[in-house]
């Protein structure tokens, strides 16, 4: 039921119902009456009122604060995580009716004071942290005590509410399928850098660890980088070290963009993929499905983390919530089999 349909029935303009209902109508007592009687009987009120306490227990109208690193944001190479993240952010805090401001961190003391000094003035109803997980960085957000919820990222001291993604059980869904499908010398691309990238390397190790097969340290190829320009240079490397000759018959690669230079490593050397080598990625984001040979990743559910992240930060700000302990909510994954992958 909408304004029109009570001022149809008490045959008054739709401003003059919006007035009475808000309290500022200038008009008979009679005409006041009728109008909220005939709210109340078509469940008018009911619903306002529902409106309201519905309001009252979500994020609309606060403003929060987006802690994200500036390199994963404008970095033109590798960056389509970080960019669907904060779009996905961007998304939801628009649909909710809830004011976004950003800060965007640089690796150094600076930046993290000038976080604190930003926090001190008290503007924020809450932080949303992207990927910023540096332990100095969050410890300064956890002596605000300020409703926070970390996104795509690991608090190692507990201090704040997080939601992520399985890194390590979708990395070992990756290797369990190479283990699957034969194959028992079986490579890890990676780089350093980030924890939820260590998570991706201990899913690796635990998953060869299960199947009872030891860790070869040089079936390891670390990139300087996430890019797949690094993860090209540091196959091509890896390969000279060999002498071209390949010791492992699939590789692991922690994310898709090192599974692409990868690709175009081995591409390069004359090194077929399935044939000669079998390759899964991780992560989804990227169009892998339009490449040649379409990529076999596991897919990770980035685009939902800000949602149930909100959650969180509605369960702090709105409820009051707390406790003795830190939530850390993990969202499940899936294995897209496509054609990088061969029976060994």
């Amino acid at each position: 039921m909408t304004l029109k349909d009570i001022a149809q029935k008490a045959g008054v303009s739709v401003s003059t119902v919006s007035r009475v209902l808000n309290g500022t109508a200038t008009i008979s007592q009679p005409v006041k009456t009728q109008i909220m009687e005939i709210a109340k009987e078509i469940g008018y009120l009911d619903k306002v009122r529902k409106n309201k306490a519905v309001e009252a227990n979500s994020l609309s109208g606060k403003r929060l604060l987006l802690v994200t690193p500036r390199d994963a944001v404008l970095n033109r190479s590798g960056n389509m995580i970080s960019y669907t993240l904060v779009e996905s952010i961007k998304k939801a805090c628009n649909e909710q009716n809830i004011e976004l401001t950003s800060f965007l961190t640089e690796a150094n003391r600076l930046s993290v004071q000038k976080l604190h000094q930003l926090l001190n003035k008290q503007l924020y109803d809450g932080v949303v942290v992207v990927w910023a997980d540096q332990s100095e960085l969050l410890a300064v957000i956890s002596e605000h005590h300020i409703p926070t919820v970390l996104i795509n990222g690991e608090d190692r001291a507990m201090n704040v509410d997080s939601v992520g993604v399985s890194n390590r059980y979708g990395a070992m869904a990756a290797v369990d399928h190479l283990l699957e499908k034969g194959h028992q010398d079986i490579g890890l691309l990676s780089y350093s850098g980030r924890q939820t990238i260590y998570l991706r390397e201990n899913g690796y190790r635990d998953s060869l660890y299960n199947d009872n097969r030891s860790i070869n340290p040089d079936f390891s190829i670390i990139a300087s980088d996430y890019s797949d320009g690094a993860s090209e240079a540091a196959v091509e490397a890896w390969l000279s070290n060999h002498n071209g000759v390949l010791p492992i018959t699939a590789l692991f690669c922690v994310t898709d963009s090192l599974a692409l230079g990868a690709i175009s490593a081995f591409q390069k050397h004359g090194i077929k993929v399935p044939e000669d080598i079998s390759i899964v990625g991780m992560d989804g984001i990227l169009p892998l499905d339009l490449i040649e040979p379409k990529l076999t990743t596991v897919k990770l559910p980035f685009e939902s983390l800000p949602t149930e992240a909100l959650r969180l930060l509605e369960r702090q700000i709105c409820h009051s919530e707390k406790s003795d302990y830190h939530i850390h909510l993990e969202l499940s994954c899936e294995l897209i089999e496509r054609d990088s992958v061969r029976p060994y």
